[in-house]
Protein backbone atom coordinates (compact mmCIF):
# COMPACT_ATOMS: atom_id res chain seq x y z
CA UNK A 1 0.00 0.00 0.00
CA UNK A 2 2.72 2.24 0.69
CA UNK A 3 4.76 1.55 -2.22
CA UNK A 4 1.66 2.19 -4.25
CA UNK A 5 1.38 5.96 -2.80
CA UNK A 6 5.08 6.49 -3.24
CA UNK A 7 4.62 5.28 -6.74
CA UNK A 8 1.72 7.47 -7.12
CA UNK A 9 3.85 10.42 -5.93
CA UNK A 10 6.43 9.55 -8.40
CA UNK A 11 4.40 9.66 -11.19
CA UNK A 12 2.58 12.68 -10.05
CA UNK A 13 5.83 14.67 -9.59
CA UNK A 14 7.42 13.24 -13.10
CA UNK A 15 3.81 14.45 -15.02
CA UNK A 16 4.32 17.89 -13.24
CA UNK A 17 8.12 18.37 -14.66
CA UNK A 18 7.21 16.82 -17.89
CA UNK A 19 3.95 19.50 -17.75
CA UNK A 20 6.20 21.93 -16.96
CA UNK A 21 8.89 21.63 -19.65
CA UNK A 22 5.58 21.15 -22.06
CA UNK A 23 4.33 24.84 -20.92
CA UNK A 24 7.98 26.09 -21.68
CA UNK A 25 8.10 24.81 -25.07
CA UNK A 26 5.02 26.37 -25.65
CA UNK A 27 6.06 29.62 -24.23
CA UNK A 28 9.43 29.74 -26.55
CA UNK A 29 7.29 29.13 -29.66
CA UNK A 30 5.41 31.75 -28.60
CA UNK A 31 7.57 34.13 -27.83
CA UNK A 32 9.60 33.22 -31.02
CA UNK A 33 6.60 33.60 -33.20
CA UNK A 34 6.04 37.20 -32.12
CA UNK A 35 9.41 38.32 -32.16
CA UNK A 36 9.72 36.96 -35.89
CA UNK A 37 6.32 38.68 -36.89
CA UNK A 38 7.56 41.56 -35.34
CA UNK A 39 10.80 41.98 -37.24
CA UNK A 40 8.97 40.89 -40.16
CA UNK A 41 6.26 43.42 -39.71
CA UNK A 42 9.36 46.20 -39.06
CA UNK A 43 11.12 45.59 -42.37
CA UNK A 44 7.95 45.13 -44.37
CA UNK A 45 6.99 48.47 -43.03
CA UNK A 46 10.47 50.20 -43.58
CA UNK A 47 10.23 49.23 -47.36
CA UNK A 48 7.03 50.19 -47.84
CA UNK A 49 7.70 53.86 -46.42
CA UNK A 50 10.50 54.10 -48.97
CA UNK A 51 8.38 52.97 -51.83
CA UNK A 52 5.66 55.26 -51.24
CA UNK A 53 7.93 57.76 -50.36
CA UNK A 54 9.76 57.70 -53.65
CA UNK A 55 6.34 57.07 -55.50
CA UNK A 56 4.72 60.22 -53.58
CA UNK A 57 7.28 62.17 -55.33
CA UNK A 58 6.87 60.98 -58.30
CA UNK A 59 3.03 61.46 -58.19
CA UNK A 60 3.71 64.89 -56.78
CA UNK A 61 6.36 65.93 -59.57
CA UNK A 62 4.15 64.38 -62.34
CA UNK A 63 0.89 66.10 -60.95
CA UNK A 64 2.51 69.36 -60.53
CA UNK A 65 4.15 69.27 -64.15
CA UNK A 66 0.47 68.81 -65.16
CA UNK A 67 -0.81 71.60 -63.32
CA UNK A 68 2.05 73.50 -64.33
CA UNK A 69 3.01 74.08 -60.48
CA UNK A 70 4.66 72.15 -58.64
CA UNK A 71 3.49 73.28 -55.56
CA UNK A 72 0.26 72.06 -56.43
CA UNK A 73 1.33 68.76 -57.38
CA UNK A 74 2.12 68.18 -53.59
CA UNK A 75 -0.87 69.81 -52.37
CA UNK A 76 -2.76 67.32 -54.46
CA UNK A 77 -0.56 64.45 -52.80
CA UNK A 78 -1.41 65.85 -49.50
CA UNK A 79 -4.78 65.69 -49.47
CA UNK A 80 -4.79 62.51 -50.97
CA UNK A 81 -2.87 61.38 -48.12
CA UNK A 82 -5.17 63.27 -45.34
CA UNK A 83 -8.63 61.90 -47.17
CA UNK A 84 -6.64 58.67 -46.50
CA UNK A 85 -6.22 59.07 -43.04
CA UNK A 86 -9.72 60.29 -42.63
CA UNK A 87 -10.86 56.83 -44.29
CA UNK A 88 -8.64 55.13 -41.94
CA UNK A 89 -9.53 56.95 -38.91
CA UNK A 90 -13.80 56.30 -39.26
CA UNK A 91 -13.15 52.53 -40.08
CA UNK A 92 -10.43 51.85 -38.20
CA UNK A 93 -12.00 48.99 -36.09
CA UNK A 94 -13.00 47.14 -39.28
CA UNK A 95 -9.73 48.13 -40.97
CA UNK A 96 -7.28 47.93 -37.91
CA UNK A 97 -8.61 47.06 -34.76
CA UNK A 98 -10.22 43.78 -35.51
CA UNK A 99 -7.51 41.96 -37.80
CA UNK A 100 -4.93 43.17 -34.96
CA UNK A 101 -7.24 41.16 -32.30
CA UNK A 102 -7.05 38.18 -34.93
CA UNK A 103 -4.10 38.44 -35.68
CA UNK A 104 -2.34 38.64 -32.33
CA UNK A 105 -5.14 36.12 -30.57
CA UNK A 106 -3.63 33.13 -33.42
CA UNK A 107 -0.54 33.65 -32.33
CA UNK A 108 -1.55 32.37 -29.19
CA UNK A 109 -3.40 30.43 -29.34
CA UNK A 110 -2.68 28.66 -33.26
CA UNK A 111 -5.43 26.21 -34.24
CA UNK A 112 -3.72 22.76 -34.27
CA UNK A 113 -4.96 19.80 -36.90
CA UNK A 114 -7.63 18.41 -34.50
CA UNK A 115 -9.30 21.52 -34.41
CA UNK A 116 -9.68 21.70 -37.85
CA UNK A 117 -11.34 18.50 -38.23
CA UNK A 118 -14.18 19.40 -35.89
Amino acid sequence: MIDDFTDLKEDISEYIEVRLEQIKLNLAEIASRIVSNALTAIVFTGLAILILLFLSFAAAFFIGSLLNSIHLGFLCVAGFYLMLLITFIIFRKYLIDGPVIRSVISMFFPKSSEDEKK
